[in-house]
């Protein structure tokens, strides 16, 4: 499964998302991570594309079965 998750996902976008499925705003990942709040945005948009996932929601359930 990790070689399945390398393809699709880097290690920055997993944690971005793990924190944007336990409800952490953006402003705070930003935070925890170091970056600005607009690449969190960014990441978050790129997740979606990478993914094929429609919304935030579908991306949380992608990740809760394959991460």
């Amino acid at each position: 499964m990790a070689a399945y998750k390398a393809k699709t996902l880097n290690e920055d976008q997993v944690k971005i998302l793990a924190m944007l499925a336990v409800g952490t705003a953006e402003e705070e990942i930003a935070e925890k991570l170091s970056i600005s709040s607009h690449a969190v945005r960014l990441e978050k948009s790129y997740i979606l594309k990478k993914i094929k996932a429609p919304n935030l929601f579908q991306a949380v359930l992608w990740a809760a079965m394959r991460l």
